[in-house]
């Protein structure tokens, strides 16, 4: 019974999501020294009112962005079922696991949910949730089906949920705002929400089984990833630790070219997204490299458990040609 809807709201790659909130509060100046004191990128005490994010706080964060993630993947579904009723039979609307009425119920919640959890955020985070929001329903209601602008939208989703819990946590009250925490949570969030549209753009190519549109697609990937290396803020700067991440990020990407011998576009698509964690782990490697803060390492544990949890491992273990399981398909 609760196998259709978990297929429905796509909870596998949900851990993505939660891994964009944990890099997007830390980088907003929630992790802590330990004598107290909120730590800047380079490792300088800022302010010695610092002081964690709470129980609640972590949790209407949290809340807060797997209810919209679901939300957005289920009214995708619901706006797209006469398309899936001939491409994608075997979701859970077309195929009748879930009647119309239960995802309309079910939407309907999810809506209330969201609303009061934006609600209970303070007045300055709110800009960022409604822009998440907004962009949600602007996408799944017509902007996905428009070349360009389908894509943007999705990294605007992405991109307002790391500055929610950026403006959640370091900048929970606007008169201590860092400019070098500031300068991090921006720019961090700018590229996930490019490398989200470069991913987007790529899985728009899988309609027309095209290998060249694919492989179109793919450049575009790793241009935005190659792009990511250039700093964005005058303090940011090259390490040892942002190298590794991103040459393992390089390398995880590669495997969206995997079309190329058979795999599926589809499987080579949540490749991509599954990169998302990775990318996340990068300001967090180098803010570790030069602070050793415990808040930050534990961050830091917690994406890698977000990024094992999508069981990367087993993502091409099946043989290439085979369809996706129906729980991993788009």
């Amino acid at each position: 019974m609760l196998k259709p809807w978990a297929r429905f709201f796509r909870l596998r790659l949900s851990p993505t999501a939660l891994s964009n909130v944990v890099a997007g509060a830390i980088l907003g100046g929630a992790a802590l020294s330990p004598d107290g004191a909120a730590l800047s990128p380079d490792g300088a005490a800022l302010s010695p009112d610092g002081a964690a994010l709470s129980p609640e706080h972590w949790s209407i964060l949290i809340c807060w962005t797997l209810v919209l993630y679901i939300f957005g993947m289920g009214l995708n579904d619901f706006a797209d079922q006469t398309i899936d009723a001939t491409q994608a039979p075997h979701r859970p609307l077309p195929a009748g696991d879930i009647s119309r009425a239960a995802a309309r119920w079910a939407l309907g919640v999810l809506a209330i949910i969201i609303t009061v959890l934006t609600l209970m955020m303070p007045e300055h985070t709110r800009v960022f949730a409604i822009s998440a929001i907004a962009c949600v329903l602007l996408y799944d209601l017509g902007l996905k089906k428009i070349p360009i602008l389908g894509p943007l939208a999705m990294g605007g989703v992405r991109f307002s949920i790391v500055m929610v819990a950026a403006s959640y946590s370091g900048f929970s009250d606007p008169t201590l705002h860092d400019p070098i925490l500031n300068a991090s949570a921006w720019s961090h969030a700018f590229r996930i929400g490019l490398f989200t549209a470069a991913v987007t753009y790529f899985s728009e190519q899988e309609q027309g089984n095209s290998n060249r549109a694919l492989l179109r697609g793919l450049v575009m990937v790793h241009l935005v990833a190659l792009l990511m290396w250039i700093p964005i803020t005058p303090f940011e700067s090259f390490s040892a630790t942002k190298l590794i991440g991103y040459l393992f990020l390089m390398s995880w990407i590669s495997n969206g070219g995997a079309f190329v011998r058979g795999v599926e576009p589809q499987r080579c698509t949540i490749a991509l997204v599954m990169a998302i964690p990775l990318l996340d782990l990068i300001p967090l490697l180098d803010l570790i490299a030069v602070s050793e803060n415990r808040g930050q390492i534990s961050g830091l544990l917690v994406i890698l458990v977000a990024w094992f949890s999508l069981r990367p491992w087993t993502h091409f273990r099946m043989h290439p040609t085979e369809p996706l399981p129906l729980e991993e398909t788009k």
